[in-house]
């Protein structure tokens, strides 16, 4: 090679690095302003088609329809058999039949598809096939409470309610979102209007338990109808709610909800008497294992600029009363170079809530070993569930966990998943597997170049109030959308409450504000109105 051309090759070598250097910068930038909380302007006012929501008349109405279907015990357990053969499906028929009476409109005019014996699907045609439908969904069945129901102050089903709260298992959790889809519908459908858009209802009957018979037959079949991609948004449960966050009223939608995966780890040994005992048993082996994940920190807090959470600091910053907005996140938000291990330490710090939507997290929830007090275990199995952070793996967080007990097997002379791992003969096997895993959910859009994200926000400030900013946020749980993620990756998980409205969901005494039920039927019915205006999406 000549002089020349080495020159020319080192000046091409460099000039490339710099330009690389300088399209990353200018990703980020775009980034960090695509992200900076657009807001609808000019705000957007109530319409007039949620003027029927001020009748004292409606609102006993809308009360009397949610009261109804709380007194229906649509419970659900782990381990339930096939919904054609387990007895206790048996109850949904009853709300079935409760909602063909309670909502003529939608049971003669839209067509219903049951899937799988209880889940249900209603189907609005629009006028325009070219749209694609909008998708409003959440869940029929609430979780037991066959104990403690001491602690409840009305029974769980009797549909108690005063002049200002309804109480009951399943109220704020969430048939008081299907109630107030389908109230929304009957209403539209009772003035005479038609929408261009086609609007689908898809409710399932077993949330609480994985969703496996209710949500997966329903994507099945609006897949088999519909196609890949082809709604124009979700909206489910879920998210934050409504929330009053330094000086500002704030929305707070889950656009991306964190993966999860149960670890089983099992400890097999040899048994015998425990008068003779060897030196670590399997609970005690077990124990140490427990004990060093427990203890491990192999999980970070974990923040970038297209994390939802970073969306919600920025909306923070960008429309909170600046005397209230801690001088970390104004000083990150406005930086052209965040730091953003700093910003992620800083959130955490907040509360366990806070770090737990950017962290992966680990628990041990299941030990089981041992069948008498003078015998030695032979087995001993434990489960860890952990909920993985929005850009993270089950695979990845399967690795952790995995290295973690190779290190006990080691140090203990135990085989691991069948293998010896030391030199000298075991004394027994641990085997680690996993029970469940999904993915952490796709994000959906949230900038300004989002049709979707705007039709929501004007839908948020027609039904609570042109003040009010509409903010991403994440979920640490899981929702029926996992199953949805091949009909959109637009999908909002938000129950239109506000904060401390909607009390106690899984608990005792749980309630709902009849006021906010019926801010939940405008949002519904605003949402309807925004997409149907909508060509762009």
């Amino acid at each position: 090679m000549n002089a020349l051309s080495f020159t020319q090759l080192w000046l091409a070598l460099l000039l490339s690095c710099l330009w690389a250097d300088t399209s990353v910068a200018v990703r980020e930038l775009q980034l960090l302003e695509s992200v900076a909380c657009p807001q609808p302007s000019p705000t957007t006012p109530t319409s007039n088609f949620t003027q029927f929501l001020t009748s004292p008349t409606f609102v006993a109405e809308a009360t009397k329809r949610l009261i109804g279907a709380v007194k229906i015990p649509t419970m659900v357990y782990d381990g339930m058999g096939p919904t054609n053969e387990d007895p206790r499906w048996a109850p949904f028929k009853d709300l079935h039949s409760y909602l063909h009476i309670t909502f003529p409109q939608i049971h003669s005019q839209l067509d219903l598809s049951i899937v799988n014996e209880y889940a249900l699907i209603y189907t609005w045609r629009g006028t325009n096939r070219d749209l694609k439908p909008l998708m409003l969904t959440g869940h029929l069945d609430v979780v037991p409470v066959d104990t403690d129901l001491n602690q409840w102050t009305h029974p769980p089903f009797a549909g108690a309610s005063d002049e200002t709260w309804i109480y009951g298992r399943g109220s704020s959790d969430c048939k008081n979102n299907v109630i107030g889809i389908m109230t929304s519908i009957e209403q539209l459908l009772s003035v005479g209007w038609k929408p261009k858009r086609t609007i689908i209802l898809a409710f399932g009957n077993d949330e609480e338990i994985g969703g496996v018979h209710g949500a997966t037959s329903i994507a099945a079949h609006l897949l088999s109808e519909h196609g890949n991609n082809s709604i124009a948004m979700i909206v489910d449960e879920g998210g934050s709610g409504l929330d009053s966050q330094y000086g500002v009223d704030i929305a707070l939608p889950g656009v991306a909800e964190k993966g999860l995966v149960n670890v089983i780890i099992n400890v097999d040994m040899l048994g015998g008497h425990s008068s003779v005992p060897p030196d670590h048993t399997t609970i005690g082996i077990l124990a140490k294992i427990v004990a060093r994940i427990e203890d491990a920190n192999v999980f970070q807090p974990q923040m970038r600029l297209e994390s939802p959470i970073w969306g919600q600091l920025s909306c923070i910053s960008k429309y909170g009363q600046p005397a209230k907005v801690p001088a970390w996140i104004k000083s990150a938000v406005q930086s052209e170079n965040p730091d953003m291990n700093a910003v992620a330490q800083q959130f955490a710090k907040q509360s366990l809530d806070s770090r737990y939507l950017i962290q992966t997290s680990k628990a041990v929830t299941l030990f089981h070993a041992g069948i008498k007090s003078n015998v030695l275990a032979e087995s001993a199995n434990a489960t860890i569930n952990s909920r993985i952070e929005f850009f993270n793996s089950t695979t990845e967080t399967e690795k952790v966990f995995y290295d973690e007990v190779l290190v006990v097997a080691q140090r203990h002379n135990l085989r691991f998943q069948g293998k010896q791992v030391t030199k000298s003969s075991p004394t027994g096997n641990i085997t680690m597997y996993i029970s469940l895993a999904d993915e952490p959910s796709p994000v959906a859009p949230f900038d300004g170049a989002s049709a979707a994200w705007n039709a929501f926000s004007k839908a948020v400030q027609a039904a609570f109030g042109p003040q009010v900013v509409t903010s991403p946020s994440g979920m640490t749980g899981n929702t029926d959308t996992r199953r949805y993620w091949n009909l959109t990756h637009t999908i909002y998980r938000w129950s239109p409450t506000r904060l401390g409205t909607a009390l106690n969901k899984h608990a005792a005494n749980e309630m709902i504000k009849i006021e906010s039920h019926i801010e939940g039927i405008r949002f519904y019915t605003e949402l309807i109105i925004q997409l149907d205006q909508r060509i762009d999406l």
